[in-house]
């Protein structure tokens, strides 16, 4: 209800308290001003009661606002790593009818490139969930991808979304725990870099306002003038606006 309305509401329930003598300044009834005094406290409330309203409104349209924020950023930032993963994808198959050293290194190689094929399609699966939204499964999905194939090429992959699969539901402590174990166990992978910066964003929503500043200068220092250098100083910059 609008302000406006309510003043028209209480206006429409004093109607009644007119009268003649009122009119002819005959002194009101105090049953009557016992009552108007009664309605202007029922219309204070409903202001009241009003403001509260709009600050919920406000609130879960703020929150609202950042989930789409979060999904927007989830999104590029899988389109981005797609492209990767297809441009790694092109550079690692042996170009068709090259040359081979002999009969039985080709042999050899067979089963490899059919392990490299397997660890692909199940990689493929896990992301495909990832996409559709499946946070729960694919992280699932993605930590058996890792179990059975520590050693993949797609190893640092699968463990970056391990990691985001978690932040995107705001899982932050296992997210730390998964971005952390990426920066330690793939030092020269390419995703370390996103997952350092990761680690500093969890410890921010954990409210470890020390380390998260550490992180991101560490993510500064290491990576300068890079996307992941900026998003750091843009972090850095948000918490001391908030005086963390």
């Amino acid at each position: 209800m609008t302000r406006s309305r309510l003043f028209l509401v209480v206006a429409l329930a004093l109607l009644p308290l007119a009268s003649p003598a009122a009119d002819k300044g005959a002194p009101a009834d105090p049953a009557r001003r016992e009552a108007l005094a009664d309605m202007l406290l029922q219309l204070e409330q409903l202001q009241a009661e009003l403001r509260e309203l709009r600050g919920k409104v406000e609130v879960q349209t703020h929150e609202i606002e950042a989930l789409k924020s979060r999904q927007r950023d989830l999104l590029a930032d899988i389109d981005r790593r797609l492209s990767e993963i297809e441009r790694r994808g092109v550079t690692t198959v042996p170009a068709e009818g090259a040359a081979k050293p002999g009969a039985a290194p080709v042999a050899e190689a067979t089963a490899p490139a059919a392990d490299l094929a397997k660890e692909q399609q199940e990689y493929d699966a896990a992301f495909a969930l990832l996409k559709q939204g499946q946070y729960d499964r694919a992280g699932k999905r993605f930590r058996e991808f890792v179990r059975a194939h520590p050693k993949s090429p797609l190893a640092d992959n699968a463990q970056y979304w391990i990691g985001e699969s978690a932040y995107v539901v705001r899982n932050f402590k296992q997210a730390l725990e998964e971005f952390s174990k990426l920066a330690q166990g793939h030092p020269d992978s390419p995703k370390t870099a996103d997952a350092l910066l990761k680690v500093g964003y969890c410890q921010y929503e954990l409210a470890e306002w020390g380390k998260a500043r550490e992180t991101l200068n560490q993510v500064i220092a290491r990576y300068p003038n890079t996307p992941v250098a900026r998003s750091a100083e843009q972090r850095l910059a948000k918490m001391k606006k908030e005086g963390r």
